[in-house]
């Protein structure tokens, strides 16, 4: 009868995770995944399925922890300049941690081939719009706040803007650009909330 190994299920995704987002889809090996849970293929493939479907389950717990941790105060009642400003500087200060930071798991993976699956691409999709849609809301919340008088339309530009700013920071972030340019990419984007 064959042993039975206990494992923790969240830390393995944890782990999972940690994995894909540091190497990439590509270049993560099932051996790789296997060194990196301590578990063999056999435990992976029963526990979660194949290497696709753990970098699915991968997505889903990156987007799940990114939307609490980071996107939260941009999708409340109160949210406002502040928040993203905030948001912009914890950006920056990950890019300077002495390890580096991997910046963004959807923005790396959307430029690997694994992003033309389609429940990968669905995934991508989703995370992005809900990105420029947390700024949209933290802009049109500060805009309310004081009684500025744009227009959908100038809305929408400027929740671009800040969308863009936002998937920049993490991509150069990750590319360990210079803190002195992500600082002026960060202001640059903050303009539009101003």
């Amino acid at each position: 009868m064959a042993r039975h190994i206990e494992y923790n299920p969240v830390e393995v995704r944890q782990k999972l995770m940690a994995q894909f987002w540091a190497a990439g889809y590509s270049e993560t090996s099932l051996s790789d995944l296997e060194a990196a849970t301590g578990l063999n293929r056999r435990q992976l493939y029963n526990g979660i399925g194949d290497k696709r479907t753990m970098f699915l389950v991968a997505l889903d717990d990156f987007v799940e922890a990114s939307v609490q941790q980071l996107l939260a105060p941009l999708e409340g009642d109160d949210a406002g300049a502040q928040d993203v400003r905030i948001l912009f500087d914890k950006f920056i200060s990950m890019a300077n941690e002495p390890d580096g930071w991997h910046g963004c798991l959807v923005c790396s993976s959307s430029q690997e081939e694994i992003a033309h699956d389609p429940a990968v691409r669905e995934r991508h999709a989703s995370f992005f719009d809900r990105i420029r849609n947390a700024h949209l809301n933290a802009l049109t919340r500060a805009m309310q706040r004081t009684d500025s008088k744009l227009s959908i339309a100038e809305l929408n530009d400027r929740a671009d803007g800040l969308f863009s700013t936002h998937v920049s920071l993490c991509v150069l972030g990750r590319a360990r650009r210079p803190v002195d340019q992500l600082k002026r990419i960060a202001g640059h984007g903050l303009r539009c909330i101003s």
